[in-house]
């Protein structure tokens, strides 16, 4: 049985529809899986409140050196210990140095564009979790 050129053409159109459709999947599965694997490391909302906390807590430092070393030492044990994102952890490490030096009067306050780095960094890891980490700058 002899296959007309019509038909011959629509299959080919139809297989040629089918190839397209079917390499845009592709093409927007592996977009989709890039993606995820180049996006930041996501804390857990329970990383994101500890984090948030630690940096609440810095505000508030006496301006004594031997209480702000004491609470820099404090709280970085916990939040190696609790912390489950380093990432997020090495972003507020970063803060918490400052408000000690800060504190103890010395070394300088970290820019306004230093802090938005940070601040923007630490946020990146807490987009899931849907919480917003508030980075203040360092009163003069």
């Amino acid at each position: 049985m002899a296959v007309s050129g019509a038909v011959r053409k629509n299959r080919s159109l139809v297989f040629g529809a089918v190839g397209v459709v079917l390499a845009a999947v592709l093409a927007a599965a592996a977009a989709y899986g890039w993606h995820e694997h180049n996006k930041p490391s996501q804390a857990s909302a329970a990383d994101c409140r500890l984090a948030q906390r630690i940096v609440d807590e810095a505000r508030r430092l006496p301006k004594d050196a031997k209480a702000a070393d004491a609470w820099g030492r404090r709280t970085a044990t916990m939040r190696r210990a609790h912390m489950k994102d380093g990432y997020l952890g090495a972003q507020i490490s970063n803060y918490e140095g400052w408000a000690v030096l800060h504190a103890k009067g010395e070394g300088e306050p970290p820019t306004g564009k230093e802090l938005a780095r940070i601040a923007k960094e630490a946020n990146s890891h807490c987009t899931d979790a849907g919480i917003t980490l508030t980075l203040p700058a360092f009163a003069s």
